[in-house]
């Protein structure tokens, strides 16, 4: 186990202990939530995503394909989203991914393993990771801890050392729409070879989707068959700055 994984395991440990012994404030409304980082009735307001594209979980009406994905299909060959990025999840995302709300991984890999679990599941998770520079700096790649939670939640394994990302790349959120796609290039490399046919790439929010189809397109490559893409959130359209 290296020093991440140790110190990861820890804190879940730790959080375990803590939630046993004191109630844990609803990290929203700030009333009493048990063991868990939402209350009932704040989690009864959370922004659901209903029906979506199946390929790229853009909301529609109905659960079809968009004529984006008929017309320019991503490379991806499915997509799932929990929630709309809307508040408050995009505050809990934030909370996620730069406060160490680490606990919050568990939470939203318990809401989404429930819907997952009807579909036919892959035989890998692979989280979306970070630069070396960027993971020191944060201590920890939100998307691995969410990964980590699905696998126990799902018992599919998971693996961090097959992807990597070797090109220190701006936040794609501080960029114009129009230079994200750009930002991406070349961005990963491949460390292992041995991967099943069924995997999924596990992310915090799905944007434009242009960091998941670099990866997904480098996986392609070598002969990964079916790649899924999941997420905690969906942005929508509307809402990506351009």
């Amino acid at each position: 186990m290296n020093s991440t994984d140790l110190l990861s395991t820890l804190a879940h440990r730790f959080g375990q202990l803590y939630s046993k012994l004191m109630p844990i404030p609803c990290l929203l409304c700030g009333s009493s939530s048990g063991s868990d980082c939402l209350c009932q009735a704040c989690r009864e307001h959370l922004p659901i995503l209903s029906h979506s594209c199946p390929r790229c979980a853009s909301p529609l009406q109905q659960t079809a394909l968009c004529g984006h994905c008929l017309n320019k299909p991503p490379e991806q060959d499915a997509s799932f989203s929990l929630f709309r990025y809307h508040s408050p999840i995009d505050r809990l995302i934030v909370d996620l991914k730069y406060h160490d709300t680490l606990a919050l991984s568990r939470f939203f890999a318990a809401q989404m393993a429930e819907q997952l679990k009807e579909r036919a599941l892959p035989q890998l998770l692979i989280p979306i990771p970070l630069h070396p520079r960027r993971l020191r700096q944060r201590g920890y790649n939100q998307s691995l801890e969410l990964a980590k939670q699905l696998a126990k939640q799902l018992t599919i394994p998971v693996r961090h050392d097959i992807l990597m990302r070797i090109k220190d790349t701006p936040p794609q959120a501080s960029l114009p729409f129009s230079e994200r796609k750009n930002n991406m290039k070349e961005a990963f490399q491949i460390n292992n070879t041995d991967i099943p046919a069924h995997i999924a790439l596990i992310d915090d929010v799905l944007t434009t989707g242009h960091t998941v189809n670099v990866a997904a397109k480098i996986l392609r490559k070598i002969g990964v068959q079916n790649i899924e893409v999941w997420t905690i959130a969906r942005t929508i359209k509307n809402d990506v700055s351009p």
